[in-house]
């Protein structure tokens, strides 16, 4: 039987998550490649599939590259270390503490928000509208927000530590 199948894509390019683009022989992923252990549907669903859980620091090769930041001029301005150390010495070097612990107890709140909605899922609670959705985990602002606008709200970026917005926010664009 035939079957039709229509994708909407606001990009040019159908992928969204998925896409990776590349120049010659290199090629980068533009979406996700990875999964927190939080997103609990995830995990379910690697299970059905009998997928095993590698940690990214347990991963051979880790696909071959490493984690970088890449500016707005294109350039990469951040690359990860070969090990956790020297990674974590480029950090501090490069954006101070206070941002990037900022950042991260940012990060860890918005990932305990979003653990509200299993919650109320498991509850048997559903939503008619996405911003009843949002609101149930406290994350209703955030589609309204640019990024740099909701890590100005979280405390990073304040005097002296633009850097960090500003090369995170360029990687996004």
């Amino acid at each position: 039987p035939a079957v039709r199948i229509d994708v909407y894509e606001r990009s040019s390019a159908v992928g969204g998550r998925t896409l990776d683009t590349g120049e010659g022989d290199a090629s980068v992923e533009l979406g996700a490649s990875m999964a927190i252990v939080q997103n609990r549907y995830v995990a379910e669903a690697a299970t059905a599939l009998g997928l095993s859980r590698q940690l990214r620091s347990e991963a051979r090769g880790r696909g071959g590259g490493r984690l970088g930041i890449v500016g707005a001029n294109g350039r990469i301005v951040f690359e990860e270390a070969p090990s956790g150390v020297q990674t974590a010495w480029r950090l501090l070097s490069r954006y101070g503490l206070r941002p990037l612990h900022r950042l991260r107890r940012r990060g860890s709140e918005f990932i305990s928000n979003f653990s509200r909605l299993y919650e109320a899922q498991a509850a048997g609670r559903a939503f008619r509208e996405a911003d009843d959705l949002l609101a149930a985990a406290g994350l209703e602002a955030w589609p309204r927000m640019t990024c740099a606008a909701a890590m100005a709200e979280a405390g990073v970026g304040g005097e002296g530590e633009g850097r960090l917005v500003e090369e995170l926010v360029a990687g996004l664009m």
